[in-house]
């Protein structure tokens, strides 16, 4: 690949790379607003329920909690979708920039360790040439095993919250119409159900035996 082509398409992976990450920080920023909105709004209904001898207060709790898992689910599963796809990039980038002579405490390798600190065995050091380390990274994101741990410490927050949102459903449906306790508590259930998804489906931090397989396999070629 010449110098010119390497430039363009380096340019052209980040511009790609800066507006899947956008949507990744939209994302995060409209399931707050949404669930915001959604328990401002039921919670607010809940409590003058009771002020005016309303019996349909459990109700909008009910809804709160439904509503609540299912924006939550979505929103993880979006986050892992779209982070699949970032992930997709990291070998384009790193060859790129091997053409263009950038050197591996910098760009895109330097990004990879400081969020990914178990690939400094393989993007620091010597044990693996500038080739073999991007062939490394591709079959990392091949295994799905290029993930991030703080996508797996906010998956295990959010499943502990629809854990308790799914609580509150079940220490309440003894108030509600069936109809809507079992759409209420079935819609949480969806929720951790989707972040479970996200979690299995995509990119996975990785193991130290991934890793190790990797530079196995590349490091002889």
């Amino acid at each position: 690949m010449k110098d010119d082509d390497a430039r363009a398409l380096l340019q052209s992976t980040q511009n790609l790379r800066a507006l899947w990450q956008g949507v990744l920080s939209l994302d995060y920023l409209f399931s707050l607003a949404i669930n915001a909105a959604i328990w401002t709004y039921l919670l607010r209904a809940f409590i003058e329920s009771f002020s005016t001898g309303s019996n349909q207060g459990f109700s909008y709790l009910a809804v709160a909690t439904g509503l609540s898992s299912l924006v939550f689910g979505l929103w993880r599963l979006h986050t892992r979708y779209l982070y699949n796809r970032i992930a997709g990039l990291y070998p384009d980038l790193l060859l790129c920039e091997k053409v263009l002579g950038i050197d591996s405490d910098r760009g895109t390798a330097a990004y990879l360790v400081s969020t990914i600190p178990r690939l400094r065995r393989i993007l620091s050091g010597d044990a693996l040439n500038p080739h073999q380390k991007g062939e490394a990274i591709s079959y990392l994101v091949a295994e799905k095993s290029m993930g991030r741990l703080s996508h797996l410490v906010i998956d295990i927050i959010v499943l502990g919250i629809i854990i308790s949102l799914f609580g509150l459903c079940i220490s309440v449906h003894s108030n509600l119409q069936f109809p809507l306790a079992i759409s209420s508590i079935t819609a949480t259930i969806i929720g951790f159900l989707l972040v479970l998804c996200g979690i299995f489906a995509f990119q996975r931090y990785p193991s130290q035996s991934t890793i190790t397989a990797a530079i196995r396999q590349y490091g002889e070629s």
